[in-house]
């Protein structure tokens, strides 16, 4: 249900481009994840994966992938590592295939990298190495992987995003219409402003407490759009850290003002952009990968940390 999948790249176009239709599946839900992550890695030995979808895509193959090969570890008593992926462009946004240099249409991109391997071994590869973050939800709940994780505020502005259309002209028009309608005072900042309220809960960046904040987002991956024109995070983070930009101002009009600044990687007033930080403490919902996580409690802590796990793509560069 991947946007771009949904428009235009059947799974069928890409099916033929692969020696064995055995070894391509189609999941109907992600509940369907484990048993077709366990088929293809167990029974027909693969040791690469191609995930054609976008960030949220990626997000749950890549969970579900971690939660089964550690079962199989466990199972085993081997120390099994998890597949390379290629990250084909087949959502509405995918941050890893920028990453990699695997944008494009899918059925080329897989086209290309399916030309480029015959009689290669596995070894030889062109891979690069990107570590995730992990989000612990309470002192003992569940723990989800991922790479960009956006506090309550990036939740909200997703929604409001998806509501204006997404891609660069929805982008536009979301940005227009939050400057234009927080100084006017339109029906739609009546209807939604409420959502870009603070939390009333701190937030710890490794130790340092800040009682007041509006955003918080960690990646371990640059956030760049429209070929690196737009680009709040230039950086790929070290194993076990993370790259954060806090905003710690709660003025809404300054924040409008300093969007373009945000989008953009510039200094601003009220704004941190740290490197190197380790653990996050904050509460509420969240998004992670551009998923949104929004059952939490307000007050529901939430410990955000840099993870020794790494994911291993193919690059195409």
């Amino acid at each position: 249900m991947a946007r771009t999948n949904w428009r235009s790249v059947g799974h069928d176009r890409l099916v033929r481009l692969m020696p064995d239709p055995a070894n391509c599946l189609q999941t109907p839900s992600r509940d369907a994840l484990g048993a077709a992550l366990t088929y293809l890695l167990f029974d027909r030995a693969a040791n690469v994966l191609v995930v054609n979808g976008g960030d949220g895509t990626i997000h749950h193959v890549l969970n579900e992938c971690v939660r089964v090969v550690e079962r199989a570890r466990a199972a085993t008593g081997l120390a099994l590592p998890l597949p390379r992926f290629l990250f084909v462009n087949g959502g509405g946004m995918n941050m890893l295939a920028r990453v990699f240099l695997s944008r494009g249409h899918p059925v080329r991109t897989l086209g290309r990298f399916m030309g480029s391997i015959r009689r290669s071994r596995v070894g030889s590869l062109r891979t690069r190495d990107v570590p995730l973050l992990a989000v612990r939800e309470g002192e003992a709940g569940p723990v989800r992987l991922g790479y960009i994780f956006g506090s309550e505020i990036v939740l909200n502005a997703l929604t409001l995003y998806e509501r204006f259309g997404q891609g660069y002209r929805g982008l536009a028009r979301f940005i227009a219409e939050l400057a234009g309608g927080y100084v006017l005072n339109t029906a739609i900042w009546q209807q939604y402003g409420h959502l870009m309220d603070p939390p009333t809960t701190p937030l710890v960046v490794d130790g340092v407490a800040h009682d007041a904040y509006t955003a918080v987002v960690a990646t371990t991956v640059p956030l760049q759009l429209a070929k690196g024109a737009i680009s709040a995070v230039r950086r790929t983070a070290a194993p076990g850290e993370m790259n954060v930009v806090a905003v710690v101002t709660t003025d809404k009009a300054a924040i409008i003002r300093q969007l373009p600044q945000l989008m953009w990687g510039s200094s601003a007033a009220g704004v941190q952009r740290l490197h190197a930080v380790r653990e996050l403490r904050l509460a509420g919902p969240y998004s992670l990968d551009g998923e949104r996580f929004d059952r939490l409690e307000a007050d529901e802590p939430l410990v955000v940390t840099g993870s020794q796990h790494v994911l291993r793509g193919i690059w195409l560069g």
